[in-house]
């Protein structure tokens, strides 16, 4: 029971960083995402310094799933960031939502049990993503650089999650900290190289960043900590596709209670088939 309540806090915690993602969006005219992304890695990597107690043992084996886990990380935010600019935003959120058949097929081929009834849960999920986040204009048109950068973002968070499962699985819990501290470590140095690369005003972006990143870090900390908390005591088949329910109802309930966003029908009905799925892949029949 209490994995499952760790699972229903994810999506609350996450709203944290939907909040100060949406609120240095408004604030910047022009914002520095992945510079944003880096000091979002280096707060989430001094949350895992600080809940750790400093308390750390380093081995060797951590090694390839951290850099692994680093590398993907970097490339996921790159390739999002650049799939935004270069193509249309709500089809690339479509693109990368759907990275969690990456985590779901690794349950699978490691034997968990998949039933009809999660079958149909991940059916109606992917139709609720589908309905949510498709919205096609007759002016957007195909680009390979688009393409190009939507399937790295794809295929960036899609790893990100084997990498956390392989470490859990072959080393279990005793190495959750200095997985996460080598990784974000690896990132914040990769991320911050290429902002430095690509900004042209590094400090006046830092400066506007610093606050938002910084409860952004914290909650990607506490993400990250309960995701590898779950991995291995709640199938992968039921946890990724209920995290990902759980996120896009969270992210609906924001978006229209503070932001006072409207949506279309099809987006109701979409958020509507994302609520039955979460009930149909954790009722146990």
């Amino acid at each position: 029971m209490i994995y499952y309540l760790l699972l229903i806090s994810l999506p609350l915690v996450g709203c944290c960083q939907s909040i100060s993602q949406k609120q240095y969006m408004l604030k910047e005219k022009e914002p520095n995402v992945i510079l944003f992304s880096a000091i979002t890695s280096l707060i989430a990597l001094f949350f895992f310094l600080l809940t750790s107690r400093f308390d750390l043992v380093f081995d060797g084996r951590l090694v390839p799933y951290s850099l692994g886990f680093a590398v993907s990380y970097s490339a996921a935010w790159i390739g999002s960031v650049f799939a935004v600019r270069y193509g249309n935003m709500a089809i690339s959120s479509l693109i990368t939502s759907c990275s969690l058949i990456f985590p779901t097929t690794y349950g699978i081929i490691m034997g968990e049990t998949i039933t009809p009834q999660i079958i149909v849960g991940v059916v109606l999920l992917f139709t609720a993503i589908v309905l949510v986040n498709l919205k096609l204009d007759p002016n957007d048109k195909f680009s390979v650089k688009w393409f190009v950068f939507a399937m790295i973002s794809f295929l960036g968070n899609g790893a990100c999650s084997i990498m956390q499962n392989m470490q859990k699985r072959l080393l279990g819990d005793s190495f959750t900290h200095e997985f996460m501290i080598i990784a974000l470590s690896v990132a914040f140095v990769l991320l911050l190289v290429f902002s430095c690369a690509t900004s042209k005003n590094i400090r006046a972006d830092f400066k506007v960043c610093l606050p938002f990143a910084t409860t952004n870090g914290m909650a990607n900390g506490a993400v990250n900590f309960l995701m590898l908390t779950l991995i291995g005591n709640i199938p992968n088949t039921i946890l990724y596709p209920s995290m990902s329910a759980l996120n896009m109802i969270a992210a609906f309930l924001l978006s229209y209670v503070v932001y006072k966003e409207k949506f279309s029908r099809l987006q109701y009905v979409g958020y509507v088939l994302g609520v039955v799925s979460i009930v149909l892949l954790n009722l146990k029949l």
